[in-house]
């Protein structure tokens, strides 16, 4: 048997990494394809987690739109299952990219069956996140695996009539990545890959910041961009470390905004997984829009202000460790003062248990998938 790994983006090499990692121990087949959505950023990680792509697609085109990323990235994996000499028995992707809904769409279309990791996250909202609400509906559609990281998430998919028989909690292999890196002797004795963070050393308390969605670009980036320089001004002891995405309608208005001349504020480049963990580890709260960041910051009992209206993780807000403040800069910078009087009290991380890996290739075995 055979399995392809199909990946275009950070966050899912991240989250699917282990499971490979855990897949070659069984002496089982597999392909890994990348689709190179977002090469630049994913590059650097193959070597964090010791793994190569099988298959580079490159699917990016310098100012190419979403439906010619979606043509291309279609045409590419079917280029690959028409090429590859033993084509696979089952495609795996992770999350909600257009190489994942384009991944979905040719296993379909080829009979091959298709893995969803991470599946049944829902915002109800297609404009929020955009167009990732819209990506994992139609891959779900198309899954005959699905696996979930929340009893939350395998509601969400029953309620959409998806069998009962093909859903699998698991939890979220987030937190297998987490662990490899975290629980070595060095994580927190090592100094910092980048060492524009040295910097960070000198202050009481630290602030992870990223911010890359749609849905925050124009005013809402000026907005989020005001609260920032607002907490920075009031907060001298603390210094804000905000991660720049390579995307220029975020990129260019934070280097160019007022951000740029206060000295406890650092704008850097994205940063390896391992100098995000250990930000993650020292912070104080991390402002992100990101999922991933969302499902990382329980484990190091770090509150998230979450840059959004609303969630496909609505566990750490139930939880009471992440708080929804959309782009508000009242919002923003009113809950960040309430946690400084209050911060919040953790149980653990409510999205996995960091055994998920192990899980998946079970659940595969068991069900003779592989």
């Amino acid at each position: 048997m055979k399995i392809a790994f199909i990946i275009g983006t950070r966050p899912e090499l991240i989250k699917v990494a282990p499971v490979i990692l855990e897949l070659k121990k069984h002496g089982v087949a597999y392909d890994i394809v990348n689709t190179a959505q977002h090469k630049d950023l994913l590059d650097p990680y193959w070597k964090t987690f010791g793994i190569e792509p099988t298959i580079i697609l490159d699917v990016m085109v310098a100012g190419q739109n979403l439906s010619s990323l979606t043509e291309r990235a279609i045409n590419a994996i079917q280029s690959y299952l028409d090429t590859v000499s033993k084509e696979p028995d089952i495609i795996l992707s992770q999350g909600d990219t257009t190489t994942v809904m384009a991944a979905s769409l040719v296993s379909f279309y080829n009979k091959i069956k298709f893995a969803h990791l991470e599946a049944g996250l829902r915002s109800f909202d297609f404009e929020n996140p955009f167009p990732e609400e819209m990506n994992r509906r139609i891959a779900s559609i198309a899954t005959d695996i699905h696996f979930c990281p929340t009893e939350v998430s395998k509601k969400n998919l029953l309620n959409e009539g998806i069998e009962t028989e093909k859903i699998f909690v698991i939890g979220n292999t987030v937190i297998d990545s987490l662990n490899l890196l975290v629980n070595k002797d060095d994580f927190k004795q090592s100094k910092w890959l980048n060492t524009g963070l040295d910097k960070t050393n000198n202050f009481s308390k630290k602030v992870l910041i990223t911010c890359h969605r749609r849905e925050n670009h124009g005013g809402n980036l000026m907005d989020i961009i005001a609260a920032v320089f607002d907490l920075a001004t009031s907060n001298q002891d603390t210094i804000y470390v905000w991660t720049l995405h390579p995307n220029p309608n975020v990129r260019g208005k934070i280097m160019d905004s007022k951000l740029s001349e206060l000295e406890n504020v650092i704008l850097i480049e994205p940063l390896d997984y391992l100098d995000l963990l250990k930000m993650l580890d020292v912070s104080f709260c991390a402002i992100s829009d990101s999922g991933g960041i969302q499902e990382e910051a329980p484990s190091f009992r770090t509150p998230v202000l979450v840059l959004r209206e609303t969630t496909e993780r609505p566990e750490g807000v139930t939880e009471g460790v992440a708080f929804l403040v959309g782009s508000d800069c009242k919002k923003i910078v009113e809950k960040y003062n309430e946690l400084i009087i209050n911060p919040p009290n953790f149980k653990g991380n409510p999205y996995g248990d960091g055994e998920s890996s192990k899980k998946i290739i079970e659940i595969l075995i068991k069900n003779n998938k592989l």
